[in-house]
């Protein structure tokens, strides 16, 4: 974005290369074999009416739609940041004060209950001895 004028990069319109996976030339789609040529008027004809209808096709798609979806996804980027700050982060911290707690309820269960339970447990098996035979 040529962020100094505050308003899109028009020459390089893709300068993360986000979209590489989208293009799509006539001699990416298309190709024959040695054995099996067409004419070559036909090749011809192929190649600039694929040309133009690509471009024509894509140039009427993105007048309608792109004012559209630009106002789809700008209020979508909005509202995730809106539900993060609002919803998510005040939910993940009642969720952490309640976790501290239970925290708290589960060491003293495992404090008066289980560590009691096999530390006795231990001494009986302390003398145990196993013998490889």
């Amino acid at each position: 974005m040529g962020e100094e004028e505050g308003r899109p990069d028009m020459l390089n319109r893709d300068p993360n290369n986000l979209n590489n996976s989208l293009a799509a030339s006539f001699e990416e789609v298309f190709g024959e074999p040695e054995s099996s040529h067409s004419p070559d008027c036909a090749w011809k004809c192929g190649y600039k009416c694929y040309e133009g209808g690509r471009s024509c096709c894509y140039a009427f798609v993105t007048i309608i739609s792109t004012w559209f979806m630009g106002l789809c996804w700008g209020c979508c980027y909005a509202m995730t940041p809106c539900c993060m700050v609002w919803g998510v982060t005040p939910s993940l911290k009642v969720v952490d004060i309640c976790c501290a707690c239970l925290t708290r309820y589960f060491a003293v269960i495992v404090d008066c209950c289980v560590a009691p339970l096999f530390g006795a447990m231990g001494e009986c098996f302390a003398r145990v001895k196993v013998t490889n035979s």
